[in-house]
């Protein structure tokens, strides 16, 4: 193979390889190192390979300093639906009133909002097939059997219980009631109530509570400002005592305990079933230790003066 050197007038000049490896062979040992890394400013790369090396760096970077992820602890709940608002009579005249059943002394007298609009086109009390009312009554052991709307009327005689509104006005939705008419109901009950003295009166809805609760706050001998000052479900702070004429001895209860328990509605989510059965059963057993004349709770009443 010939030799890469070339001779110009006597001076000898090295091929390109031969003049690097001498050239580099005079640079001293110690400064080799240093001029190595000096040209190492003027490697080529592929700029392809740098732009994909850059996108690395940038994810990483990204994945460091963003906060791990967590997936939601609660799923989204469906909207609630939207109630209906104020109807006029007039919307709802086709529909019928319900009929009462009550009897005196009971001892549990029922009270709803008013009417349902199944209700009244069936003529009888919680008859909407999603209302859980008379499913609470067997539940909790006020009934040995689930009964059916239609034997409403039964209650007073084979039970005990009677069943009455605060509204007579049947309407799809308790919404649809104006809140005066809620409040103008309650001294007119209460007459009905002082006629026929059940043991217990049992508010089905929270809403009758707080509207009574207002009343009597109003209308008691207060023993204690504090008890009017929450609403809560349950026994009441209040109380309906009657006298005896002549200082005899009457046959009939000598006073109305009230209850207030949330609508056995099944549009109501705040309680399901077995919430609104411990709530019955707690009325049971004060019915019963009641009864027994072992009924003492914790907090002073008030006595309801009409």
């Amino acid at each position: 193979m010939a030799s890469s050197s070339t001779s110009f007038g006597g001076y000898s000049r090295a091929g390109p390889e031969k003049q690097d490896e001498e050239e580099m062979g005079e640079i001293p040992g110690a400064d080799l190192q240093g001029f190595r890394a000096s040209l190492s400013k003027f490697t080529y790369r592929d700029a392809r390979s740098q732009s994909l090396r850059n996108v690395q760096l940038s994810k990483k970077r990204s994945r460091s300093s963003s906060p791990p992820y967590r997936p939601s602890q609660q799923p989204s709940s469906p909207k609630k639906q939207k109630s209906r608002g104020y109807a006029s009579p007039e919307k709802y005249a086709h529909l019928h009133h319900i009929n009462d059943h009550l009897a005196l002394g009971l001892d549990i007298v029922f009270c709803g909002i008013n009417p349902g609009q199944r209700s009244a086109e069936m003529g009888h009390h919680f008859a909407h097939p999603t209302n859980h009312f008379w499913k609470c009554l067997h539940l909790s052991g006020l009934t040995p059997t689930q009964l059916s709307p239609t034997e409403d009327f039964t209650l007073p005689e084979r039970f005990s219980y009677g069943l009455t509104n605060i509204v007579d006005r049947p309407t799809a939705e308790a919404s649809e009631l104006k809140d005066s008419e809620l409040t103008a109901g309650v001294p007119t009950f209460l007459q009905k109530i002082e006629r026929y003295r059940p043991r217990i009166v049992c508010f089905i809805g929270l809403n009758i509570g707080r509207s009574v609760l207002k009343y009597a706050s109003r209308q008691a001998e207060r023993h204690d400002t504090k008890q009017w000052n929450t609403f809560s479900p349950g026994l009441q702070p209040y109380k309906m005592v009657y006298k005896t004429e002549n200082g005899g001895i009457d046959e009939l209860p000598a006073e109305t305990f009230f209850y207030a328990l949330p609508s056995t509605s099944g549009k109501v989510q705040g309680y399901q079933i077995p919430d609104k059965t411990l709530l019955f059963v707690k009325l049971k057993n004060d019915l019963t230790e009641l009864k027994e004349g072992t009924f003492t709770p914790a907090v002073p009443f008030s006595v309801l003066t009409l």
